[in-house]
Formats: C-alpha cells, sequence, structure tokens
C-alpha cells in the first residue's frame, strides 16, 4: 500500500499525548515506532538497467524498504534527556534530533525490490528477466527540522489543539521527506550489474 499520511498523523498525536506521563522512553519508542511502520507501509518504485550476465536489461522494481525504529528511539530518548537541563532552545534541539533520528533511521535502512524487465543478449533478440534488487534511500533532513521548527514556533501563539497541530505537520513533513528521497539500488543473482533509480510513492 501507499503512504496513508492520516494514519500517521493520528499515531503521532498518541504519542504526543504520552508525553503527559513524564517517561521520556514511552514518548521515544512511540514516536520512532510510528515513523517507522509508516515508512515500511511506503511503495519504493524502480527504472532498473545495466549490463547483467545475460546481456542488456532494462526493467521496472517494486517494493519497500525495512527499517529498525531502534535508531530513532536511542537518539530521541538521548535528547530529551538532554532537554531536562536546558533553560531555552528546547523546541530547536528537539526538532534538529527528531529530523536527525528520522533520517539516521531511513539511511540505515535495507530497500528491497522485486525487478521484472526484458534483456537483450550478445545474440539478439530479447526475453522476459526478473530477479531481485537491494539499496538504499537518502532524504534530506533540514526539511524535516525547518517543518518541525515551523510547527513549534506557530504552536507558541494556540492556546489550545496543540498536539493535533504538531501531529498534523511532523506527518507532512515525513511525508514529503520520504517521497523527495532518493532511492538506489543494485540487482542480485541473475540481475547483478542492473542499477535501479527511484522513489517511494
Amino acid at each position: 500500500m501507499s503512504l496513508v499520511q492520516s494514519k500517521l498523523k493520528n499515531d503521532l498525536l498518541a504519542a504526543f499525548n504520552s508525553m503527559t506521563d513524564g517517561d521520556d522512553t514511552v514518548f521515544a519508542k512511540k514516536v520512532s515506532k510510528a515513523v517507522a511502520d509508516y515508512a515500511q507501509t511506503g511503495i519504493v518504485s524502480t527504472t532498473d538497467a545495466g549490463a547483467i550476465p545475460a546481456g542488456a536489461f532494462t526493467g521496472k522494481g517494486t517494493g519497500s524498504i525495512s527499517v529498525q525504529s531502534s535508531i530513532c528511539e536511542n537518539i530521541l530518548i538521548a535528547a530529551c534527556r538532554a532537554m531536562a537541563n536546558m533553560t531555552s532552545g528546547g523546541d530547536t534541539y528537539l526538532a534538529a534530533q527528531m529530523a536527525s533520528g528520522i533520517h539516521a533511521m531511513i539511511s540505515a535502512g535495507q530497500v528491497t525490490t522485486s525487478v521484472v524487465g526484458t534483456v537483450i543478449p550478445p545474440s539478439g533478440g530479447s526475453s522476459p528477466m526478473a530477479g531481485s534488487a537491494k539499496g538504499k534511500m537518502v532524504g534530506v533532513s533540514a526539511t524535516i527540522q525547518a517543518g518541525l521548527i515551523a510547527a513549534f514556533q506557530a504552536m507558541g501563539a494556540m492556546t489550545e489543539g496543540g498536539d493535533k497541530y504538531f501531529a498534523e505537520q511532523a506527518a507532512n513533513v515525513v511525508t514529503s521527506y520520504l517521497k523527495a528521497a532518493v532511492i538506489t539500488t543494485n540487482g542480485t543473482g541473475s540481475i547483478s550489474g542492473s542499477i535501479g533509480s527511484g522513489n517511494m510513492m
């Protein structure tokens, strides 16, 4: 399935509401899991081509990314603990650390695609060819950070509904980050030598 932004918004809102419990680990775990689960529902689409053992290959790949939420969680826990000693600048710091955690988690993830296409052997003609590819997804963390800082600033003028607003904005910037990220894959096995490039939907 493709990314469903409303699901992420609701999961993030539940995570933000958990902050009232005073347990930083609950907040960090829930936010990280929400983003990880969301990213893993996205559909990865690639265009693949290259010289493979059987000849010149062209094809299309479809797949997903697998990530470890603990990567983001550890960064957020450290951030929450550091904020306990801050007298100012907490919002900007948290925005930066949330962006850093999400970016680190996605960058460390594994993209896997199933690729279907056509190979043209040296002797000529063409035939169907299928295989799998693995790769990485790299986005720009600054886009998340800027969006979260703007959300925190807007919340400063609100008397109610702040958590819901922030959840909506966070879901929006994370979605934009994921869709704009560059995905690169390398064919394995029978399509070793092909390179795929694409994005997440």
